[in-house]
């Protein structure tokens, strides 16, 4: 895979499929030293430069403005930093925010493969992948068809070599239906999967934050009548609003799930272009802010249930960890999720 300078090394797969990491060697740094670093949103919701992070020695981290006390300037800093720049501007650095983000930005990307999900990563979204997969598999080969592909890939290559009269036809009609060609469909239906997988990965992180946020909420609110915290009314307001956004916040989030499980279902023997198109929209619509706030909620459980991996600590630490780590950063995630698209009728 090539890097900056020809080649870049190879990508671990954390950081290919994670929300919040973006490994420097896939942009065309030009500051050969800077390449092994990580761009990172921190648990305060910073974008930080990672630039080593060791277990028992936590994470070295520096603010892209300090970038010139660290590295040597070698005719390049300057450019750089412009680009880190652009990168701090993105709202999550999982594959679908970066290609969207730094095509817009006008930033060349060194390789395509360098911004797609793992193999393993395809795999364990699969089953998030059933509301287009399984309707698909019984239109093509009926409700009762056990010899039917479960999965996306498979199904487009049966679409491209259908092995019956019966699933000809049906491909027939819905080419027909799309107004396309039948040597069309295969990368049509490509196209509208890589969408839809899209929204299974935005929705793998909500099903890892969703209890894990309730869990926190749960461990937050016990200290609230704990010793002197109960007198601590600077305490009590901050909790109160960590308790405020994070419970709005999930609830906003489970109804756009809940709007998309309702309006991205798609009729396969009564398709059209138009529901392709309405379908993508909406994906499309509400994907950058819900790479935000599901990347925010992430690292904030992540770093509590890293700091708390069994719950407990005194009621002086969580306040502690309250304040410092999980209230920072928060009102942003709640605007954020106020000004993101609705569902009409959102249950």
């Amino acid at each position: 895979m090539p890097d900056a300078t020809g080649m870049i090394h190879e990508i671990a797969e954390y950081d290919r499929d994670s929300i919040h990491t973006l490994p420097l060697a896939i942009v065309p740094i030009k500051t050969a030293a800077m390449r092994s670093a990580r761009l990172i949103r921190n648990v305060r919701l910073e974008t930080r430069i990672e630039l080593f992070r060791e277990k028992g020695m936590g994470s070295g981290q520096i603010a892209v403005e300090e970038v010139p006390d660290f590295f040597p300037d070698q005719g390049d800093l300057k450019d750089d930093i412009l680009l880190l720049r652009r990168l701090s501007q993105l709202p999550a650095f999982d594959p679908y925010t970066l290609r969207i983000g730094l095509r817009q930005a006008g930033v060349d990307i060194l390789s395509l493969d360098a911004f797609q999900l793992s193999s393993a990563k395809k795999r364990e979204l699969m089953p998030l992948m059933q509301n287009i997969t399984r309707p698909l598999m019984q239109h093509l080969y009926g409700d009762g068809d056990a010899a039917g592909p479960n999965d996306l890939e498979t199904l487009i290559e049966r679409v491209a070599t259908p092995d019956t009269a019966v699933v000809r036809k049906r491909i027939d009609s819905m080419a027909n239906g799309l107004g396309i060609g039948v040597e069309q469909l295969p990368d049509m239906l490509e196209s509208y999967g890589d969408t839809y997988l899209a929204l299974s990965y935005y929705r793998s992180y909500f099903l890892y934050c969703l209890p894990a946020v309730n869990r926190l909420l749960s461990w937050i609110g016990d200290v609230k009548d704990s010793g002197n915290l109960r007198h601590d009314q600077s305490m009590q307001k901050a909790i109160a609003r960590v308790e405020e956004i994070l419970t709005f916040v999930s609830n906003s989030v489970t109804r756009r799930f809940n709007g998309f499980d309702r309006e991205t279902v798609v009729r396969w023997d009564q398709v059209t272009v138009e529901t392709f198109n309405a379908v993508r929209g909406a994906i499309s619509r509400h994907q950058r802010s819900l790479a935000e706030v599901l990347c925010g909620l992430t690292v904030k459980v992540y770093e509590w249930e890293q700091k708390f991996p069994s719950g407990g600590g005194s009621p002086d630490k969580r306040a502690d960890f309250v304040a410092a780590e999980v209230k920072p950063g928060l009102d942003r995630l709640w605007a954020m999720e106020r000004r993101a698209p609705k569902f009409a009728n959102a249950a």
